[in-house]
């Protein structure tokens, strides 16, 4: 006989990076200004009377083609499997930052941040502090952030290698809850005396380092903002040290992506246009436009259409480039604590509140998708049943709501 069991809940405010937006989006139960809720008690099934379900035995030969998971008494029965709480996979991001002088000189670091002439400009690098900070406001939980600046604090304006310095290891290394931690070690959203070139290569190198000292399963991304073309070769000597451009970002980024971390390639107000062949301190004859295209191709992660890399001419283009790349890489893979039982089998999924109009429910003994890829459902990502992937719109869906629900259903005896 089959029947079904007991609901396992998993409810976390995935995704709502826009700043200032306090709406709870992780379903009944919540508190405000959480990223999450409380699980509520795994109970069995029962009947109208409030009394549990009595266990009956199935008739012979039907049922699984299974003799169960057993325990020191024996095979387990339907009643004394309490599974383990559900958990999703929590991504690793490395962001790696751009806090060249640029980033604040008279001549480049200014720009109208909100398409309205009547307020006054702002700083590139006021207007990444203010969106890095935004999507810690409501990510932090559920992505482990780390932080890498070329170059790093102690760069100086000088013309010579002064201006190149990268520190061997991350601002702030990837881990739990990072967020604040990085926001302090940041030089101040007001700042007008950062200064340096853009060895951004070195900046990547380090991320690299980093994600691949990670010894996790989890996956593993690099977020790239800058807002020019890369100097600071190593080995290069002034002039050429930041008049030509450094050919060794495309092979660090190419090398990360063959190691199984995307790089995501963002551009602060890049113009598709070649450098003038002066002395200026940027590479010369360079089109940077062309440059990001090329790392977005090589990090996996291009775009479709002519602009492969996200390019942002304003903050809310850069705020909603970042919200869109945070929601590519956060994971529709749930983790169930343990491997399903053999007489058992997940019966319902249900990706959203049971309040909200727009759930989505997939129903039936293990019924799963032939193709992640093109079809809406859920599958098991291992042989041992401790763990399934959302796919299509069961994700896209999770990744909106934050919630799912699992009811296991079981072969009685």
């Amino acid at each position: 006989m089959q029947r079904p069991l007991f609901v396992t809940v998993a409810s976390l405010a995935l995704l709502s990076a826009c700043p200032g937006d306090d709406k709870d989006t992780a379903g009944a139960n919540t508190t405000p200004g959480s990223t999450g809720v409380e699980l509520p008690p795994i109970t069995t099934a029962t009947d109208t009377t409030g009394e549990p379900e009595p266990t009956t035995t199935a008739p012979p030969g039907t049922g699984p083609d299974v003799t169960g998971t057993t325990t020191e008494d024996g095979p387990l029965v339907c009643d004394e499997f309490v599974p383990m709480a559900i958990e999703p996979v929590i991504p690793r991001v490395m962001l790696v930052l751009d806090k060249s002088g640029s980033m604040v000189s008279n001549e480049s670091g200014f720009w109208d941040h909100d398409s309205d002439p009547m307020t006054p400009d702002i700083t590139r690098w006021m207007s990444l502090h203010s969106v890095v900070e935004s999507i810690f406001d409501n990510l932090d939980a559920v992505i482990n952030f780390g932080a890498v600046l070329f170059p790093s604090l102690t760069a100086t304006s000088a013309y010579g290698p002064a201006a190149c310095p990268v520190d061997p290891d991350p601002l702030v290394p990837i881990g739990t809850q990072t967020g604040a931690a990085i926001l302090a070690a940041l030089p101040p959203a007001d700042t007008t005396s950062i200064a340096g070139g853009t060895p951004a290569a070195a900046g990547i190198a380090v991320a690299l380092e980093e994600l691949a000292s990670l010894q996790d399963s989890e996956p593993k991304f690099i977020i790239l903002v800058t807002d020019g073309a890369a100097n600071c070769k190593e080995g290069t000597m002034t002039p050429e040290l930041f008049n030509e451009y450094d050919d060794n970002l495309p092979m660090v980024v190419a090398e990360a992506q063959a190691m199984g971390f995307p790089t995501y390639v963002i551009g602060i107000d890049i113009e598709d246009v070649f450098s003038p062949v002066i002395v200026d301190g940027n590479p010369d004859n360079t089109n940077t436009y062309e440059k990001l295209n090329e790392l977005a191709e090589l990090g996996g992660t291009a775009r479709p259409g002519d602009e492969k890399f996200y390019n942002a001419s304003n903050q809310t283009e850069l705020q909603d480039a970042l919200n869109a790349i945070t929601k590519q890489v956060l994971s529709c893979e749930i983790k169930l604590g343990e491997p399903v039982p053999d007489n058992f089998y997940i019966q319902r999924v249900e990706v959203g509140a049971d309040d909200d109009a727009g759930q989505q429910v997939y129903e039936g003994q293990d019924t799963q998708v032939a193709n992640c890829d093109a079809e809406a459902g859920w599958k098991y990502t291992t042989e041992d049943r401790d763990a399934i992937i959302l796919c299509g719109d069961a994700c896209e869906y999770y990744k909106e709501t934050g919630v799912v629900q699992i009811e296991y259903g079981c072969f009685t005896e």
